[in-house]
């Protein structure tokens, strides 16, 4: 009698008009929460905070020929400055290399650079050579493959890979050097966001650089930091005062990442304002109906109903209709967010396949708050028909 009473006659499509409403603010809402997290993970790379790349800067006399090696009296006073715990020192290739495939039918110089392994970002278990190893294992900047995927493989020709395919691809890299000449099987085995350059272990630059090297002298271009605080006041000082750069591995400037983040918190703040209007619209519906019904709920109560008895049964659809529209944004949401990450995979980029900690809970706030401000609405419309 009360389901009868309650929602026969009345206008469907303004309940309709605010779960539409309330589909939209969510999932906008969802949806921004969910990109800004995703966009600090594309920029912060990983572990990226604590360690800074250094470099001097380049100058008309380093274009003369003059080095822009770091000295040992420099590497020296680096790395006893407070402000940096450790310091790892690049070591560059001393030989001529170049990879090439017949299979793909391309040819490039290159060049390589070893750190220690303290200093990377990844650890893969292949990441090791031995002298009689014929294979040589690369770590290759996330960026760099980006720029083959979308710069050198289309002026090219050239297939594009994704990082899975890639690391299934060998190359022939060979080294030349002291009037010797030996080709390597190169395979990438992973990507790393803190480090633009191409990386093969310690052991191996040693030894290929004492047996084609062109020059004993040992030069440190780039060196690594780790630190505390890489915004430290004293350590950018420093920096200036000595000619020195930074040099970032980040995807995206932090320019371009500043702009992304203020559209989001535009696109956030609406869809707050549309969930938050929506909530006033059940609300108003909702009254409207137990207005268009009072009479009705008059007779009811002569018969002995209880206020509780149309209150719950109203704040039970009110859980139905808008449980209902938070599970949909949720879904809506999970799934635009997994095409997203497969798409990313595809053009080299890593994102979590799940949903941020943080939606799920704006969901439960958001859905707390509507609970409580509907109920309460409700509870006291039907109490005034009662006394």
């Amino acid at each position: 009698m009360l389901q009868k009473i309650l929602w026969d006659n009345q206008n469907p499509r303004q309940i309709w008009g605010a779960v539409i409403g309330a589909f939209l603010g969510l999932f906008l809402l969802f949806s921004a929460i969910q990109l800004f997290h995703d966009i600090r993970s594309l920029t912060a790379g990983k572990g990226e905070d604590r360690y800074v790349l250094v470099n001097k800067k380049v100058n008309i006399f380093n274009t003369l020929g003059a080095s822009s090696a770091f000295t040992p009296e420099e590497i020296d006073t680096l790395t006893q400055q407070p402000f940096v715990e450790s310091i790892g020192k690049f070591t560059p290739n001393k030989f001529k290399v170049s990879a090439s495939s017949s299979m793909m039918g391309f040819y490039t110089e290159l060049f390589f650079e070893a750190v220690e392994d303290e200093y990377l970002d990844i650890h893969p278990r292949k990441f090791k050579w031995k002298t009689d190893q014929q294979e040589i294992p690369i770590i290759l900047s996330r960026d760099y493959l980006a720029l083959y995927n979308f710069g050198f493989a289309p002026s090219q020709g050239l297939p594009q890979f994704t990082q899975n395919t890639i690391k299934k691809v060998s190359v022939d890299v060979t080294l030349q050097g002291k009037g010797l000449r030996q080709t390597f099987t190169g395979k990438i085995v992973g990507f790393s966001d803190r480090i633009n350059s191409v990386l093969v272990p310690q052991d191996f630059m040693d030894w290929a650089n004492n047996k084609f090297g062109n020059t004993q002298k040992s030069s440190i271009s780039r060196v690594i930091l780790a630190t505390e605080n890489p915004y430290s006041p004293d350590l950018r000082q420093y920096l200036k005062d000595n000619n020195l750069e930074v040099s970032s591995g980040k995807l995206i400037g932090g320019q371009v990442g500043i702009i992304i983040n203020i559209i989001l918190g535009l696109i956030a703040f609406i869809g707050l304002i549309i969930t938050v209007l929506s909530i006033l619209v059940f609300i108003l519906n909702f009254e409207l109906i137990i207005s268009r019904t009072s009479s009705e709920i008059g007779l009811l109560m002569q018969l002995g109903y209880q206020p509780q008895q149309v209150s719950q049964l109203l704040v039970k659809r009110l859980i139905t209709l808008f449980g209902g529209v938070l599970i949909t944004a949720f879904l809506a949401v999970l799934i635009g967010h997994f095409i997203l990450s497969k798409w990313l995979v595809g053009q080299s980029f890593e994102i979590s396949a799940g949903l941020h900690w943080s939606v799920w809970l704006a969901g439960l706030l958001v859905g707390c708050l509507f609970f409580m401000i509907n109920k309460n609405s409700i509870e006291r419309k039907v109490g005034q028909l009662f006394l």
